[in-house]
């Protein structure tokens, strides 16, 4: 095998399988509000264990082939630490969940921002796109840290926002990853 081709990415379908799991969630979420918030905490808590450890497989499996492989790497131990902490400690956390999630929008909104510049750098149309979901996320991660006490009243129509937010930017990342692939399988074929 080629050097070229062990850059290839694996499991470049994760963010799209996360991104469709997390609209379905926020779709849920705004659905059913007056669910046990401990219920809605603690398969919140599964559901980041289960993309945290993906994104820890994710990174440490494609660290040849992509640069930011270490900033993927500490965003899966976050999200796994605090997926365990989430089922662990729900009881606690009900008070306090929004500064965990608020927390968690903080790192993903950096790291879309930060791949907005990327893509802008390269050429890439999409960049915008990625500017304004990461932008809006590190805006709403803003209100969820600054106004816990106000959002409580509303916290699953606020969860439920920026889980489809969340979603939308993964889902996006699946399909630059896609094309990434297919342009570099079309060079390598050349």
């Amino acid at each position: 095998m080629e050097q070229s081709q062990s850059k290839n990415l694996l499991y470049w379908w994760f963010p799209l399988l996360f991104g469709v799991l997390f609209v379905l969630i926020g779709i849920w979420i705004l659905r059913s509000p007056k669910e046990s918030f401990e219920t809605i905490t603690k398969i919140i808590g599964v559901v980041i264990v289960v993309s945290g450890t993906t994104q820890l497989l994710f990174s440490v499996s494609n660290r040849d082939a992509i640069s930011w492989w270490g900033l993927q790497l500490l965003n899966g131990l976050v999200d796994l630490a605090i997926g365990i902490i989430l089922i662990i400690y729900p009881e606690v956390l009900l008070k306090i969940i929004t500064i965990f999630v608020g927390i968690c929008l903080i790192i993903n909104s950096v790291l879309m921002i930060m791949h907005s510049s990327g893509a802008r750098k390269a050429g890439h149309g999409y960049w915008k796109w990625e500017l304004i979901l990461g932008i809006a996320l590190i805006f709403m991660a803003f209100v969820f840290l600054w106004h816990p006490m106000i959002l409580g009243a509303t916290i699953a129509i606020w969860t439920a926002i920026a889980f489809i937010l969340l979603g939308i930017s993964r889902i996006a990342l699946t399909f630059r990853l896609r094309r990434t692939i297919k342009k570099r399988n079309t060079i390598q074929g050349a």
